[in-house]
């Protein structure tokens, strides 16, 4: 049996620190290998930036290879001084999310992130965003062949929170997993849940124990009773949305081509399925055709500035423009959303 480390060269504070160091790369790593390390003589440790780190240990006979993708920030061990195991921890920073963090991230069953494995892939939707579109896609790029997209024990997605919470961490502070996040103005969204579910008295009742006659009367009741339909569409600590993919209603084609060629599904099969009367069949299943309807609820300003203060992270995160409609030109410009 080969010895695993030669303690004449290695003063013994440094061999404490450098076996906590091994077994943090082993714990937090992506990959694991057999650490097999002869006549141990540590000559560079390389950092690259980001949050992948390859580590290499160079031995006298053999070279160990070690490398973990789910660091934040980088560890740095100086071999030449004899440190204690306090010190080395201290300038270790290891990745964590609390537990209000997990839960923001993970959210319920019926909302969690959808998790494409085959591609890497971490897709925060929103409801009244799309979200028929996105789910639809989906399952189409992974062959799944399930009528009832939004019913998450029979469509075949998986989601998030079926995840470990380690997991989650290091899928979340990993680079090599593409994660993007798909959003809608929140004038707009807001009016399709109104006209979709605010106008549905038993949806209402059932969610919120009071129906609504009013689009006033809405925005007030969505104050009071938080629902993922209309709830803010920031669904992570905001320190994620810097490094995540961000589609718009408004940019959906141009996004859907970026995100599908980014993870490596974009191709000639995918285009043909978006051009066809199947997909247009099921990203319309709750079109309520919001974007046609603005200029008949948001005829001032008023309104507007109550959706400014309602949906500020929304507006400030994925840097929408808070201006007034400008109703003299809106009839010419007004945008016709084609799914809802």
């Amino acid at each position: 049996m080969k010895e695993f480390f030669n303690w004449r060269l290695v003063p013994s504070a440094i061999f404490c620190s450098i076996v906590i160091i091994l077994y943090m790369l082993v714990a937090y790593g992506d990959s694991v290998y057999p650490i097999s390390i002869i006549n141990l003589d540590i000559s560079e440790k390389s950092n690259t930036n980001g949050t992948n780190i390859s580590t290499k240990y160079y031995t006298t006979q053999e070279t160990t290879y070690i490398k973990t993708e789910s660091f934040v920030s980088t560890v740095f061990v100086n071999t030449t001084t004899n440190r204690n195991i306090e010190n080395v921890l201290s300038n270790r920073s290891v990745p964590s999310l609390t537990d209000a963090e997990l839960k923001q991230i993970k959210r319920t069953w019926y909302n969690s992130p959808i998790v494409v494995m085959k591609y890497k892939l971490i897709f925060f939707w929103n409801e009244k965003s799309g979200c028929s579109f996105w789910k639809s896609l989906l399952q189409f790029i992974q062959g799944l062949k399930h009528d009832d997209m939004h019913n998450p024990y029979v469509n075949g997605l998986n989601y998030l929170i079926n995840f470990d919470d380690k997991d989650i961490i290091s899928m979340m502070f990993n680079d090599s997993w593409t994660k993007a996040v798909f959003v809608r103005e929140p004038r707009e969204r807001i009016l399709s849940s109104y006209l979709d579910k605010g106008l549905n008295e038993g949806f209402i009742m059932v969610n919120c124990n009071r129906t609504v006659e009013t689009f006033s009367e809405f925005l007030e009741l969505a104050k009071q009773c938080p629902n993922a339909h209309w709830e803010s569409q920031v669904r992570a600590p905001k320190y994620f949305y810097k490094n995540m993919m961000i589609g718009k209603m408004a940019d959906i084609s141009t996004f859907t081509e970026m995100l599908l060629t980014k993870i490596g599904a974009w191709n000639e099969t995918v285009k043909c399925w978006l051009d066809s009367k199947d997909s247009e069949k099921k990203s319309r299943s709750h079109a309520q055709n919001a974007g046609d309807k603005l200029l008949q609820y948001y005829n001032n300003t008023k309104l507007q500035d109550v959706i400014f203060e309602m949906f500020e992270d929304d507006y400030n995160v994925f840097k929408f423009e808070r201006t007034y409609f400008d109703f003299n030109n809106y009839v010419d410009k007004v945008v016709k959303t084609v799914i809802s």
